[in-house]
């Protein structure tokens, strides 16, 4: 049994936090743009940050899921997993259609997950 039962929350938290706070920003600079000549400046900037936290996030819930590991703590490594799956999926969208293997099934599942969450979010 897992001695710290609001690990999972946490978790939860710092990956979903983030990307939200990054979302809302996002759309509120998209409306502040919205009349400028230059609007893709912004969007590059957005971009690049979101990248950069991406990678911030996979290595640190990486180092997490090696420590949980180590720990014996197995939920924790469940969840963990399941946030870095969460992450590498627009890294295996970007993979597959830059070295076109959009007809494998290893390429479908990641295009098809990351395409389904850009349309929900309207992007």
């Amino acid at each position: 049994m897992n001695r710290y039962p609001w690990s999972m929350i946490v978790r939860v938290l710092v990956f979903f936090l983030p990307l939200l706070a990054l979302y809302l920003f996002s759309r509120w600079s998209a409306m502040q743009m919205a009349g400028q000549t230059h609007r893709g400046d912004s969007a590059l900037g957005i971009a690049v940050l979101l990248g950069a936290m991406t990678l911030v996030m996979l290595l640190g819930f990486i180092i997490d899921f090696v420590v949980q590991i180590w720990r014996r703590r197995t939920f924790n490594w469940l969840v963990d997993g399941l946030l870095i799956a969460m992450l590498m999926t627009p890294f295996g969208w970007f993979a597959c259609n830059w070295f076109g293997g959009t007809e494998y099934l290893l390429c479908k599942v990641p295009m098809s997950l990351f395409g389904t969450v850009l349309e929900w979010l309207g992007l």
